[in-house]
């Protein structure tokens, strides 16, 4: 069924829950996030009434999410050792553990050390992107959800407009 297998980060569920493209995302990979992803995002989440919590948790209970537990702790100490902590320090754990194809993450600290630690780190945006290009959402959708992204300020107006120029090509 999937030919990739990605571990995704708490920011990237819940910008991808909140522009409702999480079940298209998780079609596009086999998804697994590391236990404390679970919890910052559904039992924290739960307890903060945010929508976006539920409907992870749905794809977690219906398996589309697998969560993981990080064995090799060593690997969440490497992250710690480049000022990576909390649930990105987990899934870039799980993503070298699991030998992932992807690691989905918005986390600025750990995109902009992809290199050094040998990740191969993708974005919410990246994903939108690729769900266009593969014609898994169509033009409308696609437009609409880097709005809504641009909506959620995570993102610069530039990054967003590269984005949708980069979406609209050949069309």
């Amino acid at each position: 069924m999937y030919n990739m297998g990605a571990v995704k980060d708490s920011m990237v569920l819940i910008h991808l829950a909140k522009i409702t493209l999480l079940e298209k995302s998780c079609n596009l990979f086999k998804v697994m996030i590391p236990s404390l992803v679970y919890e910052e995002t559904i039992i924290d989440g739960k307890r903060l009434f945010k929508e976006d919590a539920l409907l992870i948790e749905k794809f977690v209970n219906n398996g589309s999410i697998e969560v993981k537990k990080v064995s090799e702790r060593s690997l969440i100490k490497l992250a710690n050792e480049f000022n990576i902590f909390d649930g990105e320090a987990e899934a870039f754990a799980l993503y070298k553990q699991e030998k992932a194809d992807y690691l989905i993450s918005d986390d600025y600290n750990l995109r902009k050390k992809k290199n050094i630690i040998g990740a191969n780190i993708i974005g919410s945006l990246a994903v939108i992107l690729k769900l266009k290009k593969d014609g898994k959402i169509d033009k409308i959708k696609f437009t609409k959800s880097m709005e809504k992204m641009r909506d959620i300020g995570w993102f610069s107006n530039v990054l967003i407009d590269k984005v949708l120029l980069e979406g609209h090509k050949n069309e």
